[in-house]
Formats: C-alpha cells, sequence, structure tokens
C-alpha cells in the first residue's frame, strides 16, 4: 500500500498536512519526556488508531466486525521511578495536549464492583481519567508490584473526537507501561477487557470491546475480522492495490453523552422481544413475525445487526478474493443500513459519502465509528489516492460548509514497544 498523507481543505485552498519534515508522535514524544525529565526515556510504547471497515455497533450485540489498525497513532515514553523505600509510589503522564498531568497514586483506589454504574471514586476527569481508570484496573491484576510508579510524556497525531479510537489508543499505551514497569506479561486480548473495564466501569462510557481489540491485537498489512460470541480473532489480508482512506468530516461528538446507550438499550429490548439472549442468535435473518413482535424501533435496531453481520463475512471474502467492486458496494450497502436502520448517521456523514463514492478512484464508502459524527472511510486505488484526497475536500466543503482532512491510511500491527532511541 501507498504511504499514508494527509490532505485538507484550508482557507487558502488545498494544502497537505502535516508539513514535510514534522516529527511524528513517536519523536514528539520522546522529546517532550527529554525536556520534562533531562533524560531519555527506558520505553516507547506505539498505540496505533483504528478504523471499522464494517460491523458497527455488532459488538456488544455479540457479533462480527473487521476493523483495521491505522498509522494515526498516540505514543508514549516512559520510564519506571527509583524504587522507594516507603512502597508508595505514582504514575504520572504529561501530554502535549494539556498543561496539567494526569497523577494517581499508587496504591489507586480499588475498582468498583462489576456492574456498578459510572464511575465509581474516580478523581481525574477527562483524558485523565481514562489513564486512571487503567492504572485502577492494571494495579487490581498486579498485586504489590503496583507500588512502583512511573512517569510518562505523551504525543499523539490521531483527532480527537473523530471517531478513530484516540481513547483506545490511550488506554493500551497506558495498559502496556503498567505491564513493562510491574511486570505482568502482555496479552493483547486481556489487555483490551482491562481497558473496556476502564472505560465502562471508571470513565461511565458503555462501549464495545471493539475498539479495544482492534488497538492491541492488530496484525500489520491486515483488517481483523472479530467474532464477539467467543472474541476469536482472524487476520483479512488488505491488498496493497487500495488504500483505506479516512475523511475527518469535521464534526464531533462525545461519546458518553451520545445516544449511544440508547441504541444499545434498544438492540437489547429488541433481543428480549424475540427471545433472544443476543441480537447475533438470530443468525442470518429476522424471525417472520418479527414486525409484530417488535416496534418499529427495535425492528430497525434488529435489521440492521443482522445484516452488517452477513456484510462482515461479505466484505472479508471479498478482500480476500481482491473483488474491489464487491468490497466497495458492502460498504455502500452498510452505510444507508446504519444510516435508515440504526440512525446513528448525519449530514456531513451522508454528504461526505456520496462526494467519496463519486470521486474516481473510489469503490465504495461509509461511515465509520459510533456515529453522528467523525469519519467516513473509502476503499481506493492506491495509484488514484492523492487525486481522490484532493478531488474530495472541495466538493464536501460546498455541500456542508466544512473543511475536510483525508488521511491516506496503511493497516498496521497492535500496541507494542519500540525503540525510544
Amino acid at each position: 500500500m501507498s504511504q499514508r498523507g494527509e490532505v485538507s481543505a484550508t482557507a487558502g485552498g488545498v494544502g497537505a498536512t502535516p508539513a514535510p519534515g514534522t516529527p511524528g508522535a513517536a519523536e514528539r514524544a520522546v522529546a517532550a519526556f527529554v525536556r520534562c525529565h533531562g533524560a531519555r526515556p527506558a520505553y516507547l510504547v506505539r498505540s496505533p488508531g483504528r478504523v471499522n471497515l464494517i460491523g458497527e455497533h455488532t459488538d456488544y450485540n455479540g457479533g462480527l466486525c473487521l476493523p483495521v489498525a491505522i498509522d494515526l497513532e498516540l505514543c508514549l515514553a516512559f520510564s519506571p521511578s527509583p524504587r522507594a523505600t516507603s512502597g508508595h509510589g505514582f504514575v504520572e503522564v504529561l501530554s502535549e495536549h494539556r498543561a496539567a498531568p494526569a497523577r494517581i497514586g499508587l496504591p489507586p483506589p480499588p475498582p468498583p464492583e462489576p456492574g456498578s454504574p459510572g464511575r465509581a471514586g474516580a478523581a481525574q476527569s477527562g483524558w485523565a481519567g481514562y489513564v486512571e481508570g487503567v492504572v485502577v484496573m492494571a494495579a487490581s491484576i498486579a498485586g504489590a508490584a503496583a507500588s512502583r510508579g512511573w512517569y510518562g510524556t505523551l504525543a499523539s497525531d490521531l483527532p480527537l473526537g473523530a471517531g478513530l479510537s484516540s481513547s483506545a489508543a490511550l488506554e493500551l499505551a497506558v495498559a502496556r507501561a503498567c505491564a513493562v514497569v510491574w511486570d505482568t506479561g502482555w496479552d493483547p486480548i486481556g489487555a483490551a477487557r482491562l481497558a473496556q473495564r476502564a472505560e465502562n466501569g471508571w470513565v461511565g462510557a458503555a462501549t464495545g470491546l471493539l475498539d479495544q481489540i482492534a488497538c492491541a491485537a492488530a496484525t500489520a498489512g491486515h483488517a481483523l475480522e472479530i467474532d464477539f460470541r467467543d472474541l476469536t480473532v482472524t487476520a483479512v489480508a488488505v491488498p496493497d492495490s487500495v488504500v483505506v482512506a479516512v475523511v475527518d468530516t469535521g464534526t464531533r461528538r462525545e461519546l458518553v453523552t451520545s445516544a449511544y446507550a440508547q441504541r444499545r438499550a434498544e438492540c437489547e429490548r429488541a433481543a428480549a422481544g424475540l427471545g433472544v439472549a443476543s441480537l447475533r442468535d438470530l443468525g442470518d435473518r429476522l424471525p417472520a413475525d418479527a414486525a409484530r413482535r417488535l416496534d418499529p424501533v427495535a425492528l430497525r435496531r434488529a435489521r440492521h445487526i443482522v445484516t452488517e453481520n452477513t456484510r462482515v463475512r461479505e466484505l472479508a471474502d471479498a478482500l480476500r478474493r481482491a473483488d474491489l467492486p464487491r468490497a466497495g458496494a458492502v460498504l455502500l450497502d452498510g452505510h444507508r443500513s446504519i444510516r435508515d436502520d440504526f440512525e446513528v448517521s448525519g449530514p456531513e456523514l451522508d454528504a461526505a459519502v456520496e462526494v467519496c463514492r463519486n470521486t474516481p478512484g473510489c469503490h465504495g464508502a461509509r461511515m465509520t465509528g459510533g456515529g453522528f459524527a467523525g469519519c467516513v472511510i473509502a476503499l481506493v486505488d492506491a495509484d488514484s489516492a492523492a487525486g481522490f484526497a484532493r478531488a474530495v475536500v472541495g466538493p464536501y466543503r460546498r455541500r456542508t460548509g466544512r473543511d475536510a482532512v483525508i488521511h491516506l491510511c496503511v493497516p498496521v500491527g497492535g500496541t507494542s514497544l519500540v525503540d525510544p532511541r
């Protein structure tokens, strides 16, 4: 696949961002660590963002999805604290985007009891709450080793609030640092579960597990087909002849206060009305009497989930066969379903999909992420990618009055340690 790049619409026309020679997240994280602490970090972890090619809102319904980790990433440079004779330390993380650090005393407070709502005793707010939540969950399994602190600096190329899983990338980076300092080993699926517990039980966001598994367990050059019934993962090669174009529509949402929880409750209502534990249990089609047994809203939600699971299989098969026209058709069908049956699209997302599908080189497009705002993904011929990116920004601005940023992305591996030198 071609090297990643970005194209944005700016007041003065179409420009490339970031400028050539701009340091990446890894270099910025290390440089910030040296400025703050006067020495190079002992470790550096990179944690990618993700886009979901297909399989939206299926994770918490026990279904299938097909995400890909992308080379927009968050990097955390860190070192263990000197061993304290008192046995007590702290974790401190400074972000390039925030003046105040996240600082968590050790040992941290215990995690909330399973099933307890919202945040239980969290002292941090915003991004620092995610750091705190992961530290709390990781310390609960590390035992006495969690008395040793560590300190770090982080930098990110992930646009905040765009639906590219910046929060999951942060969670997994912190989890990896805790695993290194507290010597608990690294299991990607286990780390993903830990990060989800932090987000659900500490931050109070009722998310599924898709983002965390994609960020933790991805394989370079591949999408990751995940079955949320048993958490099995299968790598699916993405043909070298296409790039994954991520169109940031310039719209933002707050997941914690969005209608995400409402959609989850509607799916649960649909499953109960159809007499199954999970909508995944319905297989490939709704029962013939589903319209009689469900209210119209629950029926639409169930129809999206059932057909979306089928689309995951279809897209994975099309990618394996390098059948790009078929892959594009699946994406467009998926967008219609997420728009009409699940009702989590929005005017800018719909406009971006329409502009992409009518731009040469594009096989298909759809909104990606939880919905309402954020990004659209498109499968684009690699040799047409730069022209595609330049061609999208103008029509999108004319339709919406907003500026778009297009990221041409390469599938990368999951959260990992890299050389900090």
